[in-house]
């Protein structure tokens, strides 16, 4: 199994103070990294702002995941290796962070950021790369 990037997205509401939820997302990375920002509106015309960045070098990859795993409550890391089915569709696995949290600078499980992490095994095999991500996460 091999974790080919890394994209984390967060929304910010009309209602929500960018500069904090960017200072959030960027503390979920160790180190630098740039954000893009994409100006949308909501369902009923209210501005959003779009926040990603996104991670592709190996070194990287491996700090990032260093510090949501070591950042994580064990017990949220164990329901993410026992939530591996559920979480793992088409080469991607999905983990959703608090935003309110990563506001604070802790990181817990939730809502508001989304981080998806690309996965794929040679030759490619969903199973394999399951058995990959239990493996990372403790199991």
């Amino acid at each position: 199994m091999r974790i080919l990037g890394v994209k984390a997205t967060c929304f910010v509401h009309a209602t929500e103070e960018e500069e904090r939820v960017r200072q959030a997302l960027l503390g979920i990375f160790p180190g630098e990294v740039e954000l893009r920002r994409t100006e949308a509106r909501g369902q009923f015309g209210n501005p959003i702002v779009i926040l990603e960045a996104e991670l592709s070098r190996q070194r990287e990859i491996r700090a990032f995941l260093e510090k949501l795993l070591g950042g994580l409550p064990a017990e949220e890391v164990r329901r993410l290796r026992d939530e591996v089915e559920r979480r793992f569709e088409g080469g991607r696995f999905y983990i959703r962070l608090d935003k309110m949290h990563a506001c604070s600078g802790r990181l817990r499980l939730g809502q508001g950021i989304q981080v998806v992490l690309t996965v794929t095994s040679y030759p490619y095999s969903e199973e394999e790369i399951k058995s990959g991500l239990r493996r990372l996460l403790g199991g």
